[in-house]
């Protein structure tokens, strides 16, 4: 039951748990494990694809019961994908033991995502620090708040989680991780409350009448304002299935894009998390109410045409890394070193155009001109530990590598650039979930939204952009990160295999506007097996296309 009562300008929302004989669950008691290392269980989520290292083990430290030995993959993370216990509601305390057996101080982050999550702010993050040697561990419930400070919905988990620093590879022994209930609570006596908590929260235990309470009292300002209602956008099932049904193949050298291998490990890799705006099904999604202006400003008779230009590199997890000097927009560029390979192609490698009737080297390629003459993008990635790098101008100088901008993206994380930043792309958005490549219009589906760019746009970003290009304010052109999709009553029959792979893609999936250039024109990987589809592409109008925007009610993800 709910009782609220105005103090001045503060409302109380008391939430009340009452226990007494009519039909009513009794308060539980004793403890339950969300794991049992002591009896042979492991957690069933690593972060990274299995790169951390889950074992069962003995530690002399933690007594005679079997532990949970975690070597932690780089910034990994593990925990229960599907918490076992779900509803924490009746007990009072997380509590386990942890050995750490380095000689410093290991942070670590306990994460809940519940019912009510939706995006990070909205999940709980509550930090620990492991000094050498064993520690005892107990988080009080009801001082966890989610990260903007709400209360978690701790009757409604869904999964849990411990991540460590980024960069750091901890090894840790962990005891059972077990719920208690506060039959060994010491309350206050005179009232009955325990001392308050995060957020101004109290606990009061005690009776009304006849009646066991265990009271949370939250403060909060004005009137109770009901949550609002998440519309669940969704990716395709079949999409993750057949990811996690490949095998992804060992990785122990470099890989150009436009080979056999790369194929079998693109098939394989996941990019970003199914909610991932990137992988979002937007064929019924509402119309933008500005969408005929959209299009019109972009141009109604304008064509399609799908630009060879995207490039990338596919690299081994122990690739040596360099530093690479920032010249351009260093204040919004990620630091190095980075993993860049002595093959790095440039945009459009290896299909640049003969100069003086002769075809340029790949080396001749990677020399930085001394004046800005392209995007000379380059792009890096890494399937083991799901990292993604990304430049602009990017270039070999005398005195080694340079750029104008670097990015580095967390393919296993929905976690955006800083608001009000660059990336490679004008949009801050990454470039490489958007090309075309030859595995899958091989398989016969593109399975993520594509990028395109315009020549004109607004002085202004929607997400998931952080960036906009644009110089006006005029309201008919469209933001950095606006969404748009192929008409679902275009007409594909007639169209070969491989662009009518593309235009489905476009009608399920769509595009993002993700910098300035040519009207109309798509990313493409420039790769010789992929078949030219410039005259079919043409065909296409902007005039089939519409903008489109989330469902009422969509939150985006972090």
């Amino acid at each position: 039951m709910i009782f609220t009562r105005r103090f001045h300008s503060v409302l109380l929302i008391v939430l009340l748990t009452v226990s007494n004989t009519c039909g009513q669950e009794p308060a539980i008691k004793g403890t339950v494990p969300l794991i049992s290392p002591s009896k042979g269980q492991i957690p069933n989520d690593t972060g990274s694809d299995g790169q951390s290292k889950l074992t069962i083990e003995k530690s002399a430290e933690l007594g005679p019961n079997n532990a949970l030995k975690v070597v932690f993959a780089p910034g990994d993370s593990f925990g229960d994908r599907s918490a076992r216990v779900k509803n924490w509601k009746p007990y009072a305390r997380l509590r386990f033991d942890v050995m750490n057996p380095a000689s410093d101080t290991v942070s670590l982050e306990f994460n809940i995502n519940h019912k009510r999550t939706y995006n990070y702010q909205t999940r709980t993050v509550y930090p620990i620090k492991l000094k050498p040697g064993r520690n005892a561990v107990s988080i009080d419930l009801v001082s966890l708040v989610n990260v903007n400070g709400t209360s978690p919905d701790l009757a409604n988990v869904i999964k849990w989680y411990f991540n460590c620093e980024e960069g750091k590879t901890p090894t840790l022994f962990f005891s059972d991780i077990l719920l208690e209930s506060d039959e060994t609570a010491d309350p206050d006596s005179a009232t009955g409350t325990r001392p308050a908590v995060s957020g101004g929260r109290f606990r009061v235990l005690g009776k009304i009448g006849d009646a066991n309470v265990d009271l949370t009292v939250e403060p909060i300002d004005g009137p109770p304002v009901a949550p609002a209602k998440r519309v669940t956008v969704a990716g395709d099932p079949a999409r993750v299935a057949r990811i996690h049904a490949a095998k992804m193949p060992k990785i122990d050298k470099v890989v150009p894009f436009d080979t056999p291998e790369a194929d079998a490990i693109l098939s394989a890799m996941e990019v970003y998390p199914p909610d991932n705006p990137w992988n979002l099904i937007v064929s019924d999604w509402p119309l933008h109410p500005s969408s005929k202006a959209f299009v019109a400003s972009i141009g109604e008779a304008k064509v399609l045409r799908a630009n060879r230009d995207m490039c990338f590199v596919i690299v081994p997890p122990n690739q040596p890394r360099v530093d690479v000097k920032l010249v351009g927009y260093p204040g919004e560029s990620d630091r190095g070193p980075f993993p860049v390979p002595d093959s790095l192609p440039i945009e459009g490698w290896p299909e640049w155009p003969a100069k003086d009737g002769k075809k340029p080297t790949l080396a001749e390629i990677q020399r930085r001109p001394p004046e800005y003459d392209g995007d000379r993008h380059a792009i890096i990635v890494d399937p083991t530990a799901g990292k993604l790098y990304e430049f602009f101008v990017m270039g070999k100088t005398t005195n080694g590598w340079a750029a104008d901008q670097s990015s580095v993206f967390d393919l296993k994380s929905n976690r955006l650039r800083p608001d009000g930043w660059t990336s490679a792309d004008a949009a801050g958005l990454p470039i490489f979930p958007a090309v075309i490549r030859f595995d899958e219009l091989q398989r016969g589906e593109i399975e993520h939204a594509m990028r395109f760019t315009i020549r004109r746009s607004r002085k202004a970003y929607v997400y998931p952009a952080t960036h906009h290009a644009g110089h006006g304010t005029d309201e008919s052109l469209p933001r950095m990160g606006e969404r748009f999709r192929l008409r679902k009553d275009f007409d594909i029959t007639g169209f070969s295999p491989t662009t009518q792979t593309i235009l489905k893609g476009l009608k399920k999936y769509g595009m993002f506007v993700a910098d300035n250039g040519l009207e109309w024109s798509i990313s493409m990987a420039p790769d010789s097996r992929i078949p030219d589809v410039h005259d079919e592409l043409r065909k296409v109008k902007g005039a089939d296309f519409e903008a489109v925007e989330p469902p009422p009610g969509y939150q985006p993800v972090e």
